[in-house]
C-alpha cells in the first residue's frame, strides 16, 4: 500500500499527541512550594510584636520584602524570643529573628550576610544616679538587668564578673531598675523609647541613659537542622544585596521611623 503524504502527516501528529497525553499521565506533577516557616519575636515593638495573631514590625515588613524578592514564599509565625530560638535550633522552624549573633550562636545557627537592621542598646540607670557616662568596663562588679533568653554581645557575654538579674521582659527590667534591684539596665534605644511613651509611661523621667553599650546589629537565625538553608541563605543575601542598592530598605525604616 502506497500512503500519501498528507495521510503520513496525519498520522504523525496523532502519534505525537497521544505521546504527549502518555508522558503527562506518567510523569509526578511538581508539588507547590511549601512556605518556609520563620519565627518572629511576638513582643517586642516596633520590630517585631504581634496583634490577634499576626506579626508586625519593622523587621517583619523587612523579612517579608527580602524574601518576596528572593521568590522564597514564607509563612511567619509568631512565637516567644526563647522559644522562637529553640524551635530554630531543632529544625523544627527554618529561622528566628531578631539576633544578636555572639560567639555561641554561631554555633548552633546560619546568619545571613547583612544585618537586616541595627540599633543602641542603651546602659540605663535611675534618674537620680551621678553616674553621667558609663561603658561595659565600668558594668564590672554591678548588678545588671538583662532580658531572659537575650543576648548582648561577645565582649558583654564574656565579662563574669558582671552580675546577671534576668528580667521576663524589657518592659520589666525598666521596672526592676526603678525598683532597685539592680543598678544598670540592658534595653535597645527604640524599645525604650516606645516602652517610655506607652507601657512604661509612669516611669517617664525617672530612667535616663549613661551611654550606648553597643550599636547592635540584628539578624535571621538561620538553622542548621532545617533541610536546604544553605541554599535559601545564599537567595536571601542575594535577594537583600538587591534591596539595599534600591533604596527599599531604607524605605521601609524611615516608614518606621
Amino acid at each position: 500500500m502506497r500512503w500519501k503524504p498528507g495521510q503520513i502527516a496525519g498520522i504523525l501528529v496523532w502519534a505525537l499527541a497521544h505521546c504527549s497525553a502518555a508522558f503527562a499521565q506518567n510523569t509526578p506533577q511538581q508539588a507547590p512550594q511549601q512556605p518556609l516557616r520563620i519565627g518572629a519575636e511576638d513582643d517586642w515593638a516596633p520590630f517585631s510584636s504581634a496583634s490577634n495573631g499576626a506579626p508586625l514590625g519593622m523587621a517583619v515588613d523587612l523579612v517579608q520584602a527580602i524574601f518576596a524578592e528572593a521568590g522564597v514564599p514564607i509563612q511567619l509565625v509568631p512565637l516567644p524570643y526563647k522559644r522562637c530560638m529553640e524551635e530554630a535550633k531543632a529544625g523544627r522552624i527554618a529561622g528566628c529573628f531578631d539576633t544578636l549573633p555572639d560567639d555561641q550562636l554561631r554555633k548552633d545557627y546560619r546568619f545571613h550576610a547583612q544585618p537586616l537592621f541595627s540599633d543602641p542598646i542603651l546602659i540605663l540607670a535611675r534618674a537620680d544616679d551621678p553616674v553621667v557616662r558609663l561603658d561595659l568596663a565600668g558594668l564590672e562588679g554591678k548588678k545588671v538587668i538583662v532580658t531572659h533568653g537575650y543576648t548582648y554581645g561577645d565582649a558583654f557575654e564574656a565579662k563574669r564578673t558582671i552580675l546577671r538579674v534576668s528580667a521576663s521582659h524589657d518592659v520589666n527590667a525598666l521596672r526592676m531598675l526603678h525598683a532597685k534591684r539592680g543598678d544598670y539596665a540592658l534595653v535597645y534605644q527604640r524599645i525604650t523609647d516606645l516602652l517610655l511613651q506607652g507601657e512604661a509611661k509612669a516611669l517617664h523621667g525617672k530612667i535616663k541613659s549613661v551611654g550606648p553599650l553597643t550599636q547592635a546589629s540584628l539578624y535571621i537565625a538561620f538553622s542548621r537542622r532545617y533541610p536546604g538553608m544553605e541554599n535559601i541563605v545564599q537567595r536571601f543575601d542575594a535577594a537583600h544585596a538587591r534591596l539595599l542598592k534600591n533604596q527599599t530598605i531604607s524605605k521601609i525604616e524611615k516608614r518606621w521611623n
